[in-house]
């Protein structure tokens, strides 16, 4: 015969043990656990059977322990008060924010922003430890259980749901003295004729092209440089190894200190927008709820100072695309 207590049938026969020992009756156990009396002394029936003991003497007006009932109840009742416990910080955690929080952020919006925010949001939210994650490529936020990803481009047909904090504005640029000496380009075409500085995405073999506003996608038909890191784009223009196009964010420091100078403005465009991303469910705890205003706040203040109060984004809506 079996002596395993772990299946669900079991759980119940425990529960109603112990609601039979504490009220002294099936009859009131059955009104504190909302089921018939007949249902409570089947339950227990059947677990003394499971475990092959009777753990209760029964008589017409009263209930008392056996002595292997009485090993029992005292295990049962530690059982019942971690599920207690177990509720009461489940219930606090659905109003106060706190527990594990796993994030993951492009690398460069991580360094410059998240980063230093971090110590704002850790005095706000003491009781939220976050995980970040700084990478460039997109994780399967649900098979790699993370709880929020910053996206940046276009969003992919997916179940999950997004607030759009922003565009990503792409900008084409080059150092002033590269310029001079090679001429400015007037046109998207006139890049054929210079040396240009190409981003290939971490994880991949895949060249980015560039986006113009009205034209196709550029690609140089021989690339000067090919680099996969973003912050590196800038340093090759920097040391004036040629033109080179990457999200305004990175350089527009750059080129207001005159360092480096932008081309093709009235060609610019973007490339999608500057996404935050969650699992549905994710989004129903405080603590997501509460990284994802915190951060929205803090990446708008930055790269969109001029919008005003609505560039906190819009609200969640599934990413439901169509697929490429």
């Amino acid at each position: 015969m079996s002596r395993h207590l772990t299946s669900i049938e079991s759980l119940t026969g425990l529960l109603a043990f112990a609601a039979a020992v504490e009220a002294r009756s099936f009859s009131a156990a059955s009104r504190k656990l909302g089921l018939s009396a007949s249902a409570v002394g089947k339950a227990i029936e059947r677990l003394e059977l499971r475990l092959g003991m009777r753990l209760l003497n029964r008589t017409t007006h009263a209930l008392s322990l056996t002595g292997e009932g009485n090993v029992l109840y005292r295990h049962v009742v530690k059982i019942i008060g971690s599920l207690r416990d177990a509720e009461q910080e489940l219930h606090s955690m659905e109003r106060t924010p706190c527990g594990p929080l796993k994030v993951s952020v492009p690398t460069v919006i991580g360094r410059r922003i998240v980063l230093p925010a971090m110590v704002d949001f850790q005095q706000r939210f003491p009781e939220v430890v976050v995980n970040l994650t700084l990478e460039d490529r997109r994780l399967d936020l649900v098979e790699e259980g993370y709880d929020i990803a910053l996206w940046l481009g276009d969003l992919e047909n997916s179940s999950l749901h997004a607030r759009c904090l922003g565009p990503l504005r792409l900008t084409t640029f080059a150092t002033p003295n590269y310029l001079r000496q090679h001429g400015t380009p007037c046109t998207p075409a006139d890049l054929a004729r210079h040396r240009c500085i190409h981003y290939r995405p971490p994880f991949t073999q895949r060249i980015e092209t560039w986006r113009f506003k009205g034209s196709p996608p550029f690609t140089s038909p021989l690339p000067a440089t090919i680099l996969n890191d973003e912050e590196a784009i800038a340093a090759a223009a920097l040391a004036e190894l040629g033109i080179a196009q990457a999200p305004a964010y990175l350089v527009d420091e750059e080129i207001a200190a005159g360092r480096l100078q932008q081309v093709l403005e009235d060609h610019a465009t973007v490339r999608g927008g500057i996404s935050l991303v969650w699992p549905q469910m994710c989004g129903q705890v405080p603590r997501t709820r509460a990284f994802i205003d915190f951060i929205a706040a803090r990446i708008c203040a930055q790269l969109y100072p001029a919008t005003g109060p609505t560039s906190q984004g819009v609200p969640a809506q599934p990413v439901r695309h169509r697929p490429a």
